[in-house]
């Protein structure tokens, strides 16, 4: 039926044009007064027309909007709030440090000399993909002090340095005067595990301790782990969960972005249960709860309220959240380092995940969307 008068409008507006053209070939607008009075009728006409056309069109965008917030329930999934070991390795090797050699002319600094700068991530030597610290110190090694190509990304961007190791007198072999790290490793939180085996953990990214970089990864792995105790939160200082990795491999990790650490579990975790993950429209401010681990082999949830929602933020602080549970409160003082990922709850759904802690209020922080998760989650698969 709304194609029909579409298309019927679409027709009016035709034959109006076709009429228009023919009142200019036909010598009407000899008598100005004439001439006013038959544009002014035939425009009147086409606003009409335009008007049917747009109220037409725009009844059906509302339609169509209408179907879009109607729509299909997002996909139940195991909660998580428990931790999870993770295993990173670089896709390339980061520049952290540098020193410099102790050369027959003096201290020399190799790497300001080339150029290099904390946070380079260098991707290969000579066209030959490097991937640990001591496939770097070979090649150095063995160069006899002749210029080598790294190729370095810095800040998203490629490009290439010429490189020349320096001969160390104490050590008696060349070296490149860099410190370099090849993998990290610690502890987060899982947020959800589809049904499929796949996870979303954290929030955020995992970054280097020294450059506070993005870790580039080329694999990862994750473990089970175990809390073993906490540092308690103080204004200025966040507090942080304290544990170990288990060495088994439990899974494989094939992003750390800004939105989180995401993955595939060899196996669906066991006595889970399932809970729906809720559109970012169903969010309200309010109460609401996390689920947590501070203590080993104790998941729980504990009370907080949604005091702020950003819709239209496209990063991991879509939520500004505060716990109110005593209970946690005088535990761990708030929010820690650790607590990342940590699902939050409202309504039965889950909402988002924990991924900021306020330094200056350690009962405050950050959230990111669930459904954001989601999105990077089967987009990252």
């Amino acid at each position: 039926m709304k194609k029909s008068k579409i298309f019927l409008s679409m027709l009016s507006i035709i034959l109006s044009a076709v009429l228009m053209l023919s009142v200019f070939s036909s010598g009407i607008f000899q008598n100005d007064a004439v001439a006013d009075v038959k544009l002014y009728n035939v425009s009147g006409k086409l606003t009409e027309i335009k008007e049917d056309f747009l109220n037409i069109f725009n009844n059906e965008n509302d339609e169509n909007n209408g179907k879009r917030q109607a729509t299909e329930p997002l996909p139940q999934v195991y909660i998580g709030g428990y931790p999870i070991g993770l295993k990173l390795y670089a896709d390339g090797v980061v520049i952290v440090g540098t020193e410099a050699v102790d050369t027959e002319n003096g201290l020399v600094d190799t790497a300001e000399k080339a150029g290099l700068k904390l946070g380079d991530i260098i991707k290969k030597i000579n066209g030959v993909q490097v991937k640990s610290n001591m496939q770097v110190s070979e090649i150095i090694e063995k160069s006899g002090g002749q210029a080598l190509t790294f190729d370095v990304e810095r800040n998203g961007k490629s490009l290439q340095v010429s490189f020349k190791g320096a001969y160390s007198q104490s050590e008696q072999k060349y070296k490149a005067g860099i410190w370099i790290r090849d993998s990290s490793a610690g502890i987060g939180t899982v947020t959800f595990c589809m049904q499929d085996g796949s996870f979303a953990s954290l929030g955020h990214a995992v970054c280097d301790i020294d450059t506070k970089s993005t870790i580039p990864i080329s694999q990862g792995e994750c473990t089970d782990a175990e809390i073993t105790g906490f540092i308690k939160g103080e204004n200025g200082s966040a507090g942080e969960l304290c544990g170990y990795l288990d060495n088994k491999k439990t899974g494989v990790i094939f992003s750390n972005d800004d939105l989180g650490v995401y993955g595939r579990f060899d196996s669906l975790p066991e006595n889970k249960n399932l809970y729906q993950i809720a559109h970012n429209s169903e969010i309200q401010l309010g109460e609401a709860e996390i689920i947590t681990t501070v203590e080993k082999g104790i998941t729980e949830s504990y009370s907080i309220i949604i005091e702020k929602i950003d819709k239209n933020s496209s990063d991991n602080k879509n939520l500004v959240i505060r716990i109110t549970d005593r209970k946690l409160i005088v535990k761990t003082g708030g929010i820690i380092q650790g607590m990342s990922g940590s699902p939050i709850i409202q309504n039965g759904k889950i909402i988002g995940a924990v991924t900021h802690v306020f330094l200056n209020d350690a009962t405050g922080g950050f959230g990111i969307f669930a459904e954001t998760m989601l999105e990077k989650l089967e987009e990252e698969k």
